[in-house]
């Protein structure tokens, strides 16, 4: 991999736009859905559990591990009956508020992920090891740092070995694969 200009081995420089914003709003919707298989695996231990349970609590009586595992099932039902992915959040909103029509420059090196919003004194720095989740779409990667924390990269704004080399790296550095999202 060879270093560019600016000392990192990767850089990039572009605008918060509405495609890309879009992208990260699609991407964070499917990746909050629970998918139909799930929802039938779900309910199908929820429903067995919560029998299986009941009739424990019914024939020996009152225990504090069977009334949990019995609340337990009766959350997989909601869950696998809610359809997954409804759940109202507000992350998506506060990107578009915060991040739309800013400039943004990342560097990626030996030190870790590297961002400076325009408009904003200070950089978000994140070593590898912070960073728990990795996805990308056919438009941008996204790497996952605490709790609902992205960053967001427009894979064409990649400069130095490009967005596939910048894929493997990450892969490598960060001991995970991406999941990639269709959006």
């Amino acid at each position: 991999m060879s270093e560019n200009k600016t000392g990192g081995l990767f850089t990039a420089a572009f605008t918060y736009t509405d495609a890309v914003l879009s992208d990260f709003e699609a991407m964070y919707r499917q990746k909050k859905e629970i998918s139909p298989a799930m929802r039938i695996v779900l309910g199908a231990l929820g429903a067995v559990g919560a029998v299986y349970f009941g009739y424990m609590l019914y024939r020996d009586g009152l225990s504090l591990t069977r009334v949990g595992y019995a609340l337990i099932c009766a959350v997989l039902l909601v869950v696998a009956l809610s359809g997954g992915g409804k759940r109202p959040d507000e992350s998506t909103a506060k990107y578009r508020k915060y991040y739309q029509d800013k400039q943004a420059t990342f560097k990626i090196d030996e030190n870790g992920v590297e961002m400076h919003l325009e408009g904003q004194k200070n950089y978000a720095r994140s070593k590898f090891k912070e960073i728990y989740g990795l996805f990308d779409t056919d438009m941008c990667f996204y790497f996952v740092i605490k709790g609902k924390a992205y960053y967001i990269l427009p894979k064409d704004s990649v400069e130095g070995a490009g967005a596939e080399e910048l894929k493997k790296y990450m892969e490598k550095k960060c001991s995970k694969h991406f999941l990639h999202y269709d959006t």
